[in-house]
Order: C-alpha cells, then sequence, then structure tokens
C-alpha cells in the first residue's frame, strides 16, 4: 500500500503544475458537440449501473485546429434511483479519467463524470495545453441534461492539483445554476486568477496574461477546500510554487470566496481544531458552512505526505466530501 501511497502523490505532484487560470471568452474557438457515443463496454442505455460508459465532444483550438474529439468517461451509481445528482471529477496534471472514477467511487449516489484533459492537463495558464476547457465543461454539462435518470440541476466538481485550479476557474467563468458544489484539492487560486481584489479571466487562452476582470459567475454554491501547510508544489501560505505559479494564501482564498458569496465578516484567524481521530486538522467555517476550508497541519501535495490522521486518514477526508455535496 505505501508503494501505492507514493506513485499516487507523484502522480499528484506533477498535477499542480497547473495552477492558475482557465479558459475564457471562448470568441475565436469555434466548437462543435458531437453525439453521445457508447463505450465498447455499456448497452445502449445511459442508465447503465455497473460499466463505465463515455461520449466525446468535438473543439478545435489553436493546436488542433481541424477539430479534435476529446473523451468523457462516466458510471452510473447501483442504487437503482432515478434521479441521481452529478459528481464531475477533474484529474491532477498527467493524470487520466480512470484514476478519477477509481479514487471517487466512495461516492456512491452519484453518477461520475471523468472528463480527460487535452495532454493530460488542464490550460490555467502556464501548461502546454490551450484546450478551451471552460467551454468543454459547459458542453459536457449540456449533454447530461440530455441523459436519464439524472438531477443535472444538481452538479458538483471536485478536482485536486491540476484539476483544483480548474475547479477555481470555474468558480470564477462558468454560468451555470446546475453547478451547485465546489471542492478543490491542494490548489488553491492563485496570482493569475485573484490579485488587487478582484476575480481574473484571459481574453484569450492562448496567453498567459490575465486581463479581464470579472465577478464569480455565480454565489448561489458551496464550497469546500483542502491544502497541507507543508505543500511544496502550492505553497499553503502563500507565494511562487509548481512551475513558477505565485499562490494565494489558502486560508486568504477561502476569505475570498466567502466575501464573494456575501460574507461581511472579518477573516478567521482561529479556526476549529477537529476531534481526535484529526490531529493537526483545522476548519475555517464562512456563512454556516457554505465556504469551509481544512488546513492540514504538517501535509504535503496530498493526502498521504507527511501527515496522519490514523491508518485511515485518506477515508476520513472522503467521509468530509461525501457529506459535504450530499447535504
Amino acid at each position: 500500500m505505501k508503494n501505492v501511497f507514493l506513485i499516487s502523490f507523484f502522480i499528484l505532484l506533477n498535477s499542480c503544475s497547473s495552477k492558475g487560470e482557465e479558459p475564457v471568452l471562448e470568441t475565436e474557438s469555434p466548437v462543435e458537440e458531437v453525439p453521445f457515443i457508447e463505450s465498447d463496454s455499456t448497452t445502449d442505455s445511459q442508465s447503465s449501473s455497473s460499466s463505465v460508459e463515455s461520449f466525446k465532444i468535438k473543439q478545435s483550438w489553436s493546436q488542433k485546429p481541424d477539430g479534435y474529439e476529446r473523451n468523457v468517461f462516466y458510471k452510473y451509481p447501483e442504487n437503482g434511483n432515478d434521479n441521481n445528482p452529478v459528481a464531475i471529477v477533474l484529474h491532477g496534471a498527467g493524470g487520466t479519467p480512470q484514476i478519477e472514477l477509481d479514487e471517487n467511487n466512495y461516492l456512491i449516489n452519484h453518477i461520475l463524470v471523468a472528463p480527460e484533459g487535452y495532454d493530460r492537463g488542464w490550460n490555467i495558464a502556464k501548461e502546454d495545453t490551450k484546450a478551451p476547457d471552460l467551454d468543454f465543461i459547459k458542453k459536457i454539462i449540456l449533454h447530461l441534461k440530455t441523459f436519464e435518470k439524472i438531477d443535472t440541476d444538481n452538479i458538483s466538481i471536485i478536482g485536486h492539483s491540476n484539476g483544483a485550479a480548474l475547479v477555481n476557474q470555474l468558480l470564477i467563468e462558468l454560468e451555470s445554476e446546475s453547478f451547485k458544489k465546489a471542492v478543490y484539492k491542494f490548489c488553491q487560486l492563485n496570482a493569475f486568477q485573484y490579485r488587487e481584489g478582484s476575480f481574473w479571466a484571459r481574453s484569450n487562452i492562448d496567453s498567459e496574461v490575465h486581463d479581464l476582470e470579472v465577478l464569480p459567475a455565480s454565489n448561489n454554491r458551496k464550497i469546500l477546500s483542502f491544502a497541507g501547510t507543508e505543500d511544496e508544489a502550492c505553497i499553503y501560505y502563500g507565494g511562487e510554487g509548481v512551475n513558477k505559479y505565485n499562490f494565494v494564501n489558502a486560508e486568504l482564498a477561502a476569505f475570498v470566496w466567502a466575501k464573494a458569496f456575501g460574507y461581511e465578516g472579518v477573516q478567521i484567524e482561529n479556526p476549529i481544531e477537529e476531534a481526535a481521530p484529526l490531529e493537526n486538522f483545522y476548519r475555517f467555517s464562512y456563512l454556516d458552512g457554505k465556504v469551509i476550508h481544512y488546513k492540514l497541519q504538517g501535509a504535503g501535495h496530498g493526502w498521504e505526505q507527511d501527515y496522519k490522521w490514523n491508518d485511515d486518514g485518506k477515508r476520513l477526508g472522503e467521509t468530509i466530501i461525501k457529506n459535504f455535496i450530499e447535504n
């Protein structure tokens, strides 16, 4: 198991190299949705409960001017319900949709949807991929509305590292009433996305320059975040981290989101220390739990690295996420 955790950590470490900002106004990148395409392993009903299925979204952008079909994998829960909420799970840089489906299989009451980032990453600012990922997620949500046994008015988006960076950008830019809850793990806002008291986006997704000052698309959302104080990739207390991204202090980032959602108080300085077995585990909660941040004292860039709650530490984090998006 330790070897598995080490492998997972190194995959996760690579993934934070994408903390920046996400595609914005895609006026120069025409996109086209491809109809649902069944995977080889499924029946022709989107309500299959045991197998992984897929569909494709076709987009064109500077790197793929002739068009490119992007894969989206999904799996229904085995509960037999007729109105299942959705969890879109975003891999980190170098990750895969299958990893996300496997690692989030504890969300037994949700349809799991795992998109595939171009070049196994998400276009935040400094990545090699310049794909229009904001539009990609928009089109995924639109396509999901054609599915059976699905509650597309109740969508959560969960990401870690590079995927968490995209979650932050979606919180800034994605205008969708369906997007209700966000979970970002081990990658808070960076200075591309938030600076000088404002949120920012790009007028050109091929550029690193974030030149559009914007208001977050919706405040009718809830946010849960996790960050480790010893994270050397996405710096907890703010500063230059992986790929020379400049990160906002993780506690300030939570406060910034709370203010964007209507909080008028001061930033929390004395968080709640959770009871055992969550040793060195601190909770910052705003707006009656609408914005929650967990500080993992001594943790690195992931659940296991240099951080021990008990022998089942990761499962505790999973329980928190599951409770958050189900309530």
